[in-house]
């Protein structure tokens, strides 16, 4: 017996794990019990309906209780029992019970659907927060490789299919397998034999709706599938809807989107004849055993071994019980499809994040900014390496440079330092202690990081300004736009800091949005400052303003800059010059222009109306 027991339980247990769509309804059981509840009441009613049936018939063909079987007279005895009536008031009783058993299906009906529904919604909304805080916590690794269109794909589409299946399908699936249970309570309860026969349509419909679930969740997974790269496809065409425009690509773009909404089509159209055809089946099932059931039943009539209403009250149950064999059917359709949505939902919540805090990592405050890079070496790929053994120094306040060609790996050095990408060898140290001995949430508040692709959410500029900052004053906002060089432009605006800035702040110039970005970098108040090519894209004015910026900016901080323009980096007290992820040369610009090698190539090549006369 124990033995039995433990597994029953692991059974359980398994059943309701996160791998389950039952570990998220359990978090709402007390709901889910009463809609139990309240099915179960609908069952009984409609059962009470086919019940009441026989002695309504009986009353109109059997007056008086006159031939009447066992099971009719027991069933009159126990009306009049129960009302403390006479036969003569049975008539006026009976069509109020079938008013009631209609409007007791009604009102539990409703309360069960309500609380069903409610509980998707519930669960949808859990899976969704899941699902979300998964997300958001995943490495830039994964991000950067997922599609953008499908993961919205699996947050929207295959979410709305889950939490069908949760509100539609599991209240279908309890509610008419309750029915079916009281209603055959009924149909044996009448006729054993006939029972019999007319359960013929159980292994056939079940062994059907195996058939058509395992089609329809193949189907609904690639069905899925699709849906998200027509999300791809939409969003990739959306954000470069200029460079559509300026090669004049507009009905090649169509005519991609036409292949992919066919393939869709077709995946869909394959689900809408498995669902198409499983009715049909199983109404033809029903109605032969239909005949069947006549034919006995209108014999054992005639011959009066069963009495007009237990005959009627047998074929109503028996007609009953078509409705929740065909809802289940098409519930074993819908929550195919919603299995397979969650299964998809499932591979983002159970991706697992190797950027992770180490056991008993520190969570430090705010650092001095001594940073020290010691035999690092790094590759997205394997044997494909993107930095090749790098070590540097910086002292705290220093201003550091990082040249090179696109591609050589100034990025890929940012984001390591950051704990965007884990070195696959070597050290990176901040004040003498190893970056992955601290908690990523305090590593990262001490860097302010400003890049050349500025992202601004579609909020005001207050908020922009002030993500990820905290115990701060509207004085402070003000300081930082003033720093940044932002407040001249903001205070013009109509809205002034409450401005929305559009989505990826397309209301904004180039300049003012990385002015912004900059000021959101100095609320923070890192030690550590990040310039990731930031005037890359600027015009000469805006160029200037950020230069100045960041001049203020800087002071007394540690600082890196990564820049294509070297005019911005003169001042460096170290420039660092990168190539194919190694670092070839490395000083101060004048030191490096008396090197004569490749930083003084790169300058000439910038800078060619510049006769730069070196000493011998």
């Amino acid at each position: 017996m124990r033995e039995e027991a433990g597994i029953f339980s692991r059974a359980i247990a398994l059943m309701i794990n996160e791998d389950s769509l039952l570990f998220y309804v359990k978090q709402h059981l007390r709901r889910f019990v009463l809609a139990l509840v309240f099915m179960a009441m609908v069952a009984a009613f409609t059962a009470l309906f086919a019940v009441i049936i026989q002695p309504v018939m009986d009353e109109l063909f059997v007056q008086s209780g006159g031939n009447l079987g066992g099971r009719g007279q027991a069933i009159r005895n126990f009306l009049l029992y129960f009302f403390n009536i006479g036969e003569e008031r049975l008539v006026i009783i009976l069509p109020q019970l079938l008013f009631f058993s209609f409007l007791g299906q009604a009102i539990f009906t409703f309360l069960s659907l309500y609380l069903m529904k409610t509980l998707g919604l519930s669960v949808v909304r859990a899976i969704r927060d899941h699902l979300y805080r998964n997300l958001i916590y995943q490495s830039i690794d994964f991000l950067s490789r997922a599609r953008t269109g499908d993961l919205v794909s699996r947050i929207t589409n295959d979410i709305e299919k889950i939490k069908f299946a949760v509100s539609e399908t599991l209240s279908v699936y309890v509610r008419e397998s309750l029915t079916l249970v009281a209603l055959l309570v009924v149909i044996f309860f009448q006729d054993v034999w006939m029972s019999l026969i007319s359960l013929i349509i159980v292994p056939v419909a079940g062994g059907l709706l195996m058939a058509f679930g395992k089609k329809v969740k193949k189907r609904g997974i690639q069905s899925q599938e699709t849906i998200g790269n027509l999300s791809t496809f939409l969003t990739e065409t959306v954000s470069g809807n200029k460079i559509v425009k300026a090669y004049n690509m507009e009905e090649y773009e169509v005519e991609k989107f036409a292949r992919l909404n066919l393939d869709h089509y077709r995946i869909d159209s394959k689900i809408a004849l498995v669902y198409s055809l499983s009715a049909p089946i199983m109404h033809t099932i029903g109605g032969l055993v239909a005949a069947v059931i006549f034919m006995v039943g209108g014999h054992r009539v005639a011959s009066g071994s069963m009495s007009p209403g237990q005959f009627t009250s047998f074929l109503t149950a028996l007609f009953l019980m078509y409705n929740p064999i065909k809802r289940l059917s098409q519930a074993n359709n819908d929550y195919q499809q919603g299995k397979a949505g969650f299964e998809r939902v499932l591979q983002i919540i159970q991706s697992k994040n190797p950027m992770l805090d180490r056991p008993g990592a520190l969570n430090i405050g705010r650092v001095d900014g001594r940073i020290e890079f010691k035999s690092v070496r790094f590759s997205y790929q394997p044997n494909i390496p993107v930095i090749k053994g790098i070590s540097f120094n910086v002292q705290p306040g220093e201003l550091v440079a990082l040249v090179g060609a696109s591609g050589s790996g100034k990025t890929t050095l940012m984001n390591l330092l950051m704990r965007f990408y884990e070195q696959n060898s070597g050290e990176i140290l901040i004040d003498g202690t190893d970056t992955r001995d601290f908690t990523l949430q305090s590593l990262r508040e001490n860097i302010g990081l400003v890049t050349q692709d500025v992202f601004l959410f579609n909020d005001s500029i207050r908020n922009n300004i002030t993500y990820g900052s905290k115990g701060f004053e509207f004085a402070d906002v003000g300081r930082a736009a003033g720093i940044a060089r932002a407040a001249d432009f903001i205070e013009k605006l109509p809205q002034g800091y409450d401005t929305i800035v559009g989505e990826r702040g397309v209301f904004l110039s180039n300049g003012q949005r990385q002015r912004i970005s900059i000021a959101r970098a100095i609320l923070k108040k890192p030690p550590v400052l990040v310039f990731d090519e930031a005037t890359s894209s600027l015009d000469s004015e805006s160029e200037r303003l950020i230069q100045e910026a960041m001049v203020d900016v800087m002071k007394g901080r540690t600082t890196f800059v990564i820049a294509h323009r070297l005019s911005t980096i003169i001042e460096a007290n170290k420039i660092l010059v990168i190539e194919k992820g190694d670092i070839k040369e490395s000083g101060n610009h004048t030191q490096l222009l008396k090197k004569r090698g490749l930083y003084y190539s790169l300058y000439n090549l910038q800078f060619p109306e510049m006769d730069i006369i070196m000493e011998k």
